[in-house]
């Protein structure tokens, strides 16, 4: 069986959700397919399971299956060519006096005030306000079914600064969610939690990181773009395909906001 088979045939079992708001633009239906893993997965499935577009949230594994919008877009970065830009030189050096710890998740009081500050700051309101609603939120997304899952912390001396929770399969990482100090707008904290997992990925061996959704021109998603050389994946084949040809056809046909379903 080939892998389209094997796709279509994963993808055709599996139930999806009723439709909801969308989460990203205003007057749009989410749907997603999805199922809940109880059990440790094995790393070859998750494999399989991020090279199908799927991300983790808790125990659940989903993938956007929207019957209006096709704008969430699977992206990865193919860790055996990437390489360093002159920017990511430039961000390197500018976090240079940052040190880098990586271990096994763990909800803790550091990461815990960090990830308040961050929300508070950030997101205000999108999972509540209180600690207990904000805590609830944070092991129901990230430390919930994180067994196979590492934390790449970022510190200033003594001083938790960056954190990004990575799913770890046997040959690909996959981007679960990641959050920074507020304060420290000059060091695009977030740019270089990604630009450290694609350094430590690529020191371990790993020959894709994937980034999760990608939405075009969106105003808080359409900087997973500016990362290149990437691929996007054709929801029809399963195929991964650099990002620049996907782009030149998907607006093509989709249009610029993705509406224009066949």
């Amino acid at each position: 069986m080939t892998f389209y088979q094997t796709y279509s045939r994963f993808l055709n079992s599996l139930p999806q959700t009723n439709p909801s708001f969308c989460s990203y633009y205003e007057n749009r239906v989410s749907v997603s397919k999805g199922f809940y893993a109880s059990k440790t997965m094995q790393q070859e499935a998750l494999d399989f399971l991020f090279r199908s577009g799927f991300r983790r949230s808790g125990e659940l594994y989903y993938c956007p299956a929207c019957p209006t919008c096709s704008h969430c877009l699977s992206i990865r970065i193919p860790l055996s060519v990437y390489k360093t830009t002159r920017s990511n030189r430039r961000l390197l050096s500018k976090n240079s006096d940052l040190t880098l710890s990586v271990g096994d998740p763990t909800i803790d009081k550091e990461n815990l005030n960090l990830y308040f500050r961050y929300q508070l700051s950030r997101h205000r309101g999108s999972y509540g306000y209180s600690e207990m609603e904000l805590e609830q939120a944070m092991r129901g997304q990230m430390y919930e079914g994180s067994e196979n899952s590492k934390e790449l912390r970022l510190y200033l001396g003594q001083s938790l600064v960056g954190l990004i929770l990575l799913d770890v399969g046997k040959e690909t990482l996959s981007a679960v969610y990641s959050f920074f100090d507020p304060d420290e707008t000059d060091r695009s904290l977030g740019n270089f939690l990604i630009l450290r997992s694609i350094v430590w990925g690529q020191e371990m061996g790993y020959n894709e990181f994937h980034l999760g959704l990608y939405l075009p021109n969106h105003p808080k998603m359409d900087y997973k773009g500016r990362w290149k050389p990437a691929e996007i994946l054709d929801r029809k084949t399963g195929e991964w395909i650099d990002s620049e040809v996907f782009l030149q056809r998907y607006f093509l046909e989709k249009g610029p906001s993705g509406l224009r379903l066949d």
